[in-house]
């Protein structure tokens, strides 16, 4: 009998074995094991932002990717989508390349020259705080645990360059804010979804209301902290399904949130955040509780990459984890991400990161948020 044990690869020459078996594979079978960086890269005067995923599906055999970037109201995305094996320990596909330089210090991305769009970049995040962990992610769906992810982020500054059509754009760390995550796990909406499920309950409510939100402030002594949560709400009898949040210091300590209390505003047309407070109860005892105010406000009204072209969500027939080829590479350009025959047709062309600014009382700094509002609430007024 021929012994169940994946291949070797690279990483086995190291002493980071966590299961009786190589990298080359999972614990789980589930099809839904995700491993998936994200960064989001913008200048802090809101005129150019890019962002950049890389997603590894050890079950489906699938990398793929994701790169673009947004000036005004344009973004323009590329999509790249290979076979994971054998090539397991690559971190590249089609143009885009993920590197690790030195391990939560330095992070190289690049996107070569391609046949999708005219955009290059060469870019360089370097940590402004330490990486850090979110609560973990856990989602059961009909009995089924449909989501069960661990996440750090972190937040940094960023050099290189950037190439678009032709025009070569210096990037100065002191101009330019980035965050990035890593999570993995077993996750929802990987490859197409079977369609052989049981439908949900007739008249069932579709409003639904999520941020997830990381920020890094400096304070008038130039120490450095973070503000990071995620909530997701639904409607009763559901109500609140998930919440995480901390505060964050720069020596690697967390303080976890107790609850957070967002009073934002929402651009109408678009459901753009536009700004408002956010109202964060922290403890340090059993009866010791404390309210600190944030205020944050988007630093440019039309900035804002949108996530669903990078395979967030089903985008001309594309989904993240989904075989799309051995080789595939493809890209557009979206001339006016506000248009609201855009939004029309998905509730997913909403999501984007956000650039922000972040105030608590004499410290600042910068932010991104993802969120998503489908229905009234409290905590998100339409104006």
């Amino acid at each position: 009998m021929v012994p169940t044990i994946a291949a070797l690869t690279g990483a086995d020459e190291f002493l980071n074995h966590q299961i009786a078996n190589t990298h080359a594979t999972v614990e789980t079978a589930d099809r839904g094991w995700t491993e998936k960086i994200w960064m989001t890269l913008f200048r802090k005067d809101g005129s150019l932002q890019v962002d950049f995923g890389l997603g590894k599906y050890s079950n489906r055999n699938v990398l793929d990717g994701f790169a673009g970037c947004q000036q005004g109201t344009s973004q323009r995305t590329i999509r790249a989508s290979r076979v994971l094996r054998p090539a397991i320990d690559d971190l590249a596909v089609g143009p885009l390349r993920y590197e690790v330089l030195e391990p939560f210090r330095r992070i190289r991305v690049t996107c070569d020259a391609n046949a999708a769009q005219p955009l290059e970049f060469d870019l360089t995040f370097t940590d402004l705080m330490p990486a850090f962990f979110e609560g973990r992610d856990r989602e059961v769906h009909n009995g089924r645990l449909a989501t069960d992810v661990v996440r750090y982020h972190q937040t940094g500054t960023i050099s290189g360059w950037i190439r678009i059509e032709g025009e070569r754009i210096p990037v100065n760390p002191d101009d330019w804010f980035g965050v990035r995550d890593h999570s993995w796990g077993v996750r929802e909406h990987v490859g197409i979804d079977p369609v052989d499920l049981v439908p949900p309950p007739k008249g069932a409510s579709t409003d639904f209301h999520f941020n997830w939100f990381v920020g890094c402030l400096e304070r008038p002594d130039g120490s450095r902290y973070g503000l990071n949560y995620y909530f997701r709400e639904y409607r009763e009898p559901r109500g609140l399904d998930y919440f995480t949040g901390f505060i964050n210091e720069a020596d690697g300590r967390q303080t976890k949130l107790l609850r957070v209390y967002p009073e934002l505003t929402y651009r109408k047309s678009d459901h753009a955040m536009m700004g408002g407070k956010l109202y964060v109860l922290e403890s340090s005892g059993r009866r010791d509780v404390t309210e600190r105010v944030f205020e944050v406000e988007a630093i440019n009204p039309e900035m804002g990459f949108r996530l669903q072209p990078g395979m967030y969500g089903a985008w001309n027939g594309l989904i993240h984890g989904a075989y799309k080829g051995d080789d595939f590479l493809d890209g557009e350009l979206v001339e006016d991400v506000n248009d609201p025959v855009k939004l029309a047709e998905s509730a997913r062309w909403e999501v984007r990161d956000r650039p922000l600014r972040i105030r608590e009382g004499d410290s600042q700094g910068y932010a991104d948020v993802e969120s998503l509002v489908r229905g009234e609430w409290p905590a998100a007024t339409m104006v």
